[in-house]
Order: C-alpha cells, then structure tokens, then sequence
C-alpha cells in the first residue's frame, strides 16, 4: 500500500475515533444546594432562617435521556464531607422533573446522615451526568421561619461541564 494510501487512511481513523470520543463525551452539572433550618445554635454558616432548594431538570432532546446523580455534602471549616452513590434517573423526550430537598435527603441516605449526626441543615452538590445535555435550572429561598413568607428568592442556570 502507497504510503500516501496509509496516510490518507490513517487520518480517516483518527477523524472517526476523535468524533466518537466526542459523541461520548458526559455533561456535568455541580447544582450548589442549602436545605434546612439554620439556628444560631448549629455552627452559624449561613444567617439564620429556613432554606429550601428545588433543582428544575429538563431533557430538551427528541429523545429520552438516562443519566445519573449524586450529592456531595459541604462541612464548614474546609473539611470535605461524603459523597453519596450514584443515582439512575431518566426522561422522556421534552419531560421535566425537580430534585428538591426531601429527594436530596433520600439520595444522600440514611448511613450517611446518621455519620453527620442527622443534622437539620445540609449543603453541598447535587451533580449530575448525562450523555445528553439537559437544562438544569435551580430555584432558591429562604424564609425567617418555616411557616414565614418568602424572605429571599434566587433562580440559577447550571452551566455543563464536559467531562
């Protein structure tokens, strides 16, 4: 074979396997979550009050979408904090869900909220992985006390991160 042949054909591979590495390639979104009640008698981190996150997901595709999620727990004072397992999720085309702070609670589990001393506020990172970007829009607020109106309100738009 020519070595102009080998080289035309060796090009061809790198072309297919560079754009199916692409085609590979994970959106990640790190969605910063605060849930809870903050007293002045836990460590004061954040003003005392209530505070609630809701996590909007959406598949934006023709197609439907698995992708996986997991929550990274923030502790004060620099100390990393546990990461629970990953978790399946998945949507139909143009389907939407919310991650709010129960389903927070329930993905970080059990185990790992008994090691915290099964605390009443918990921050840290929803992240999620997909194959498919998604539109991953975060709604926070907080209130005074948990039957008080609306003290604070904040819409966020996570951006993908391609891993």
């Amino acid at each position: 074979m020519p070595s102009c042949t080998k080289l035309l054909l060796s090009a061809a591979f790198a072309i297919l396997f560079a754009s199916n590495a692409q085609s590979q390639s994970i959106s990640e979104y790190a969605v910063k979550f605060v849930c809870g009640t903050q007293t002045t008698k836990n460590v004061a981190v954040v003003a005392p009050g209530v505070y609630f996150t809701a996590i909007n997901v959406h598949n934006p595709s023709k197609e439907g979408v698995k992708f996986k999620k997991k929550v990274a727990i923030a502790l004060p004072a620099e100390k990393g904090g546990p990461i629970s397992a990953l978790v399946d999720a998945g949507l139909s085309s143009d389907q939407a869900f919310e991650i709010d702070c129960p389903d927070i609670l329930k993905i970080v589990g059990p185990e790992i909220l008994k090691g915290l001393g099964n605390p009443t506020f918990l921050k840290g990172f929803v992240v999620i992985q997909s194959a498919i970007e998604l539109d991953v829009v975060t709604v926070y607020t907080a209130a005074g006390t948990a039957s008080g109106p609306v003290s604070a309100l904040e819409i966020s738009r996570a951006p993908a991160r391609k891993m």
